[in-house]
């Protein structure tokens, strides 16, 4: 691409069907008018360009996959988890450590332990999209499938103490944050 990137968006989705995690990587460069968009998939790797009037299209189509079958109950909407516990809990069993979980769950406020579990054990997937201009990073944005659609993992500060609470996402809201993103490279 000839002309200056102006923004930088990095997808990576992550859905497992059984033992199995399906995973995509994408990189999309904005620079003028068009998007140079690098997939990663399957073993294979693929690069084309996109107008710019298409590209919220192809965020969308990203987010667009089908829920593996059978499927736990998504976790209910509600009251939030502190952060801490969501990464420290995700992280063993990321590294296979449920000795580990079941210690960081074991102290946790009794109201916290039931809803974790079930966050980590209704989760089928994940999305997780990050801008950044030539400068800084301008947006993140996290998300859990679930048996009923994504969720976001949206943080936020309840006495001082940092949390995480999950809200519907559907996969027309990627475009939108992305948007916001790219309303930065004019500033």
């Amino acid at each position: 691409m000839s002309r200056r990137v102006r923004l930088l968006v990095t997808l990576d989705l992550a859905v497992r069907r059984g033992a199995v995690t399906e995973r995509l990587r994408a990189v999309h460069a904005l620079a003028g008018d068009e998007v140079e968009a690098s997939v990663t998939a399957g073993g294979g790797a693929t690069s084309r360009r996109i107008p710019l009037s298409d590209w919220a299209a192809e965020l969308e189509r990203t987010c667009l996959v089908r829920i593996p079958a059978p499927a736990p109950a998504p976790p209910p909407d509600g009251p939030g988890l502190p952060w801490d516990l969501v990464v420290g809990t995700g992280a063993a069993l990321a590294g296979h450590r449920t000795d580990l979980f079941d210690e960081l769950v074991g102290r946790a406020e009794d109201l916290h332990r039931d809803q974790v579990r079930q966050w980590h054990r209704a989760t089928l997937g994940r999305l997780r999209v990050v801008g950044v201009l030539p400068s800084r990073r301008v947006g993140r944005v996290s998300w859990l499938l679930v048996a009923d659609g994504w969720r976001a993992l949206t943080p936020y500060l309840a006495g001082g103490t940092a949390m995480l609470r999950l809200e519907r996402r559907r996969p027309e809201d990627l475009p939108v944050d992305v948007a916001r993103w790219a309303a930065e490279v004019a500033r």
